[in-house]
This record gives C-alpha cells, structure tokens and sequence, in this order.
C-alpha cells in the first residue's frame, strides 16, 4: 500500500539518508507510540505543517507498506471505543498489537495508520513550500471529518506529491466540478 509521511525538508533529508527512525520529539499534545510510524492516505501536508522550521520548507515522504505491516492509528482506536477525548494515560494503555486487524478500518475511517519502521520501504520525497498551506489545508483529524473531506485531502496530497503549489490546488478544477 502507497501512504505519505509528512514532515519538515530537514527531517526528510535526514530519513531518507538514515531511514525512519522515530523520534523523541513529538508535535501533538500526546505522545506517539513508541516504535510507530505515522502514515496517512490524506493529512501528511498537515503533519509536515506541524513539523515545520523557521524555512517553511515541509515533505511529503511516499512509501509503502505490505498491508499485513500496517497497524492502526491509535486515535482511530480511541473514536472507535467512544472515546474522541482521551488522556496519555489511555494511549499509552493501548496494544496495537491487540487492535492490528483494525488497520483497514483505521485508514476507511480516518485516512491514517501506522507501521514500523522496519516495515516500511521510502519510493519518493517531494519537497514543498509550507508559506501558504494554511488556504488549503487546515483539517480536523477525526473520522466525521474524514468522512465528508476524505477524497479533497487524498487530492491535495497528490497534487502537492507531483509537484505543484499547495496554494494552486483548487478542488473543482481537480474535479471537473464548478
């Protein structure tokens, strides 16, 4: 399976010359799973956003994941259990190796999963300037959300994967709608 990682060109250049390897630093106000890999069908320019340093310049990391190496995103798990407001203490609770057969309902709910690091093989980088991607790109990760706005941001991340400006993107041109 193709996803994106989104992060900042600094740290793209260093995962591409050492591979993921995840950090301590985290840009949430929970923390990850430690050992996880997050990846998304569709808010990877947002997590590259997050990411950002002083030069706006963000990624977008493509790569792929044999479909049995993917697990869950844990705040799928959460909504899933009823959950949408949850503690650090509930994360860190959870075994994704208990939910792992999740990960389709992960990715149809909410757009995002996660693998480990060892499990996923880098196709492409594409590097983009951040300045402006704030008119475009200001989602609400949940899967209400990714219900209604799931094919706008699937298109945004491609057009900005290709190569274009994210302030170019317009969704009724990329449709053929008016």
């Amino acid at each position: 399976m193709i996803l994106y990682h989104g992060t900042s060109k600094s740290n793209a250049n260093e995962i591409i010359k050492n591979g993921f390897k995840p950090s301590k630093k985290y840009n949430w106000r929970v923390k990850s799973k430690e050992g996880f890999v997050y990846l998304s069908l569709a808010y990877a320019p947002f997590y590259a956003e997050t990411a950002k340093n002083s030069n706006n310049k963000g990624a977008l990391i493509q790569v792929y994941v044999d479909d049995d190496k993917l697990y869950p995103d844990e705040d799928f798990i959460m909504h899933a259990l009823g959950s949408p407001t949850y503690t650090q203490e509930q994360l860190d609770e959870i075994d994704l190796e208990k939910y792992k057969s999740f990960y389709k309902d992960s990715l149809e709910y909410l757009g995002n999963a996660c693998a480990k690091p060892v499990s996923i093989i880098i196709t492409g980088v594409q590097y983009f300037d951040m300045k402006k991607l704030i008119l475009v790109c200001d989602p609400s990760i949940t899967p209400i959300n990714y219900k209604f706005m799931w094919e706008y941001y699937r298109k945004l991340t491609r057009w900005i994967y290709d190569g274009n400006n994210p302030e170019d993107f317009r969704y009724d041109i990329i449709t053929g709608g008016g």
